[in-house]
């Protein structure tokens, strides 16, 4: 077998006699995951036709659009594809990790290569050539079949966006925001947590020392005799724990180096009283390492609410930030979720009147001991989801569901120029529901979707006043005003662009549990009208009321620009590949509520309770024998 050595896009060939007893061992269990049961004589044969690859993390293994004539299988390290973005960025398309093929569709097409792919960390693989694979292919076909049926799976995977899951994160570096951070507790809190989702080790440099028997081993340099060894027992950990959670050093050292080398993601802890500058350990993470970073901000077990976050944030590129109190239980359970991929999202849509399902729905799935780690939503779903985020009991939102049954609490009405509605009192309404709070500051995790008419695109807010966003994202087109937002975008309600934001809660929740209310019929149920090429209001007013035996049936103004705002995204609720983004989707039978029936609030509430329920007693068998 041959070796070669990645070193960012390129690799020099070494030749190579034999293989560590240790690595060949990592070897053998990768290739029987990936292409079953074989024999002695057939795993030599593909063995003879492997290429050891070492790649450092940040490197890239391919570019979108080179050539593909070679399969790489992950032995040990993480992975990431990402793909161009029609922005001039880059969007993720998953993570893989140990025992996972990739390059096999470009193999097996003979097409370019679809997507880039860069080491998430340290890396070692074996690569398979094309002229190799068809050789195998003739002598074993059953084995290399199981390279065409990932490949098939990649391809069903690609008509999903985004992709619902990559490979579970396993291995977790901790390491400090600045000086005095109790990074031992964090760590200890943290690991306890993980163990309810199987074995966990929490390794630190005295750790290190102490397995090897060798003092300040685990500080060697990384062309030390010692870095192979160190690296080939962390490799073992990983095999055989769930996870595995590295502390670094309170300074930049060797270890604190090896931590980001080898793990999957980051998480960057600090302390919320603290200066928000990033220390040194943190800015040298941040420079040539690929691991995903988390921020984590330890406050007071007496915090009743985060405050200061963007602070944090401005200074960071991070790709999610947690709130956690160390003495409180739930707080480190909700991390352990969630970054071990086993977070519970729920997703609220819009549907008017017919949102107030939702109220029920959270009713019954807290009945349920169903723990809500995010939660995001639109136009009404992001109102209902911004009060369950804030901490408003069933009982509280169901009083806010009351003041909308009075239209005189929420109407004022204007010189329809901009919109019929000046919103001054919704307005009024959610700033004094959710005060000055911040989305940032929330310790439930929360988005809510707007539409940018300026930019003919979904708006995701995650960060400013939690009362802009759900203003933003209830903003029915000429019902009421828009809103403007920092950087100049008019923004309507979130319906005309997503009104199920399924897939930015997949995104959000990776690999975990998306739970999601659809308060939108899903059959189309065609009303009788007659009108005819022009009408007048006086004509509808007379329609509406059968004065003077008028036939005249007509659509309200208001009914018609709430049924167009929806229709995108009712015609993305019926691909079958856009629902199942859901783990359990909730459709309650809400046909015969009309979508301004504000005041029946009491009986939708009690129909989303009981559809989630049900739905629930139904999907949890199955999802035990999935």
């Amino acid at each position: 077998m041959r070796e070669r050595v990645a070193a960012g896009d390129d690799a020099s060939g070494m030749q190579q006699d034999f293989l560590a007893p240790e690595r060949r061992a990592q070897l053998v269990q990768v290739l029987t995951d990936v292409f079953g049961g074989l024999d002695a004589s057939a795993l030599a044969d593909v063995e003879s036709k492997l290429e050891w690859t070492s790649l450092p993390g940040g490197a890239t293994l391919f570019r979108q659009g080179d050539r593909g004539d070679d399969v790489y299988v992950i032995v040990n390290g993480r992975l990431r594809a990402v793909v161009d973005d029609p922005e001039g960025g880059v969007r993720v398309l998953e993570e893989v990790g140990r025992g996972s093929a990739v390059g096999e569709l470009a193999l097996l097409t003979g097409e370019a290569r679809a997507a880039t792919v860069v080491a998430v960390r340290d890396s070692d693989l074996v690569r398979l050539p094309k002229a190799a694979f068809d050789t195998l292919l003739d002598r074993h076909p059953r084995a290399m079949m199981q390279i065409a049926r990932a490949a098939a799976v990649r391809l069903r995977r690609s008509s999903q966006q985004p992709s619902r899951a990559g490979a579970a994160p396993v291995t977790l570096a901790l390491i400090p925001a600045g000086p005095g951070v109790p990074l031992r507790a964090f760590a200890d809190r943290l690991t306890a947590a993980l163990r309810r989702g199987g074995d966990v080790l929490r390794v630190g440099s005295a750790d290190v020392d102490r397995h090897m028997a060798r003092p300040g081993i685990a500080q060697s340099a990384d062309g030390d005799d010692a870095h192979g060894s160190i690296v080939a027992w962390l490799s073992a950990q990983e095999r055989e724990h769930r996870h595995v959670v590295l502390e670094a050093d309170a300074e930049w050292t060797a270890w604190t180096r090896r931590c980001l080398r080898q793990a999957d993601r980051v998480l960057v802890v600090g302390r919320a009283g603290d200066d928000p500058a990033p220390g040194r350990v943190e800015s040298e993470a941040a420079a040539g390492f690929a691991p995903r970073r988390e921020l984590v901000l330890l406050q007071s077990d007496d915090c009743r609410l985060p405050a200061g976050t963007a602070r944090w944030l401005a200074p960071r590129d991070v790709a999610a930030h947690h709130h956690v109190r160390l003495g409180n239980d739930g707080d480190v359970e909700r991390l352990a979720r969630r970054v071990s991929a086993r977070a519970v999202g729920v997703v609220l849509g819009g549907g008017g009147a017919r949102g107030f399902a939702h109220i029920g729905m959270l009713r019954a799935l807290a009945e349920a001991g169903i723990e809500v780690d995010v939660v995001g939503g639109t136009s009404i779903g992001a109102l209902i989801a911004g009060a369950h985020a804030r901490g408003l009991a069933v009982d509280e939102m169901i009083e806010v569901a009351r003041s909308f049954a009075s239209p005189s609490k929420l109407l004022d009405r204007t010189l329809p120029l901009a919109s019929l509605m000046a919103a001054r009192k919704v307005t009024a309404l959610y700033r004094h529901l959710f005060g000055d709070v911040r989305v940032e500051d929330l310790w439930m995790p929360l988005f809510a979707v707007s539409s940018s008419l300026s930019r003919a695109r979904a708006v995701i807010h995650r960060s400013g006043p939690l009362w802009h966003s759900v203003r933003a994202s209830t903003a029915i087109p000429a019902i009421f005003p828009p809103l403007l937002s920092d950087d100049g975008d008019v923004l309507v309600d979130g319906s005309v662009m997503n009104n199920m934001p399924l897939d930015v809660m997949r995104e959000w929740c990776e690999g975990g549990t998306v739970i999601a209310l659809n308060p939108m019929p899903t059959d189309d149920k065609l009303k009788r009208y007659s009108f005819g090429p022009s009408l007048s209001g006086w004509e509808a007013l007379k329609g509406r009321f059968r004065w003077f035996g008028s036939t005249i049936r007509a659509p309200s103004i208001l009914g018609s620009v709430m049924r167009a705002t929806e229709i995108n995204s009712a015609n993305r609720m019926r691909l079958p590949s856009f629902r199942a983004l859901a783990d359990l989707l909730v459709e309650p039978k809400l046909g015969g509520y009309p979508i301004l029936a504000f005041d029946q609030y009491e009986q939708i509430i009690e129909i989303g309770y009981a559809s989630t329920r049900d739905a629930l007693a139904a999907w949890r068998p199955a999802a035990a024998t999935s």
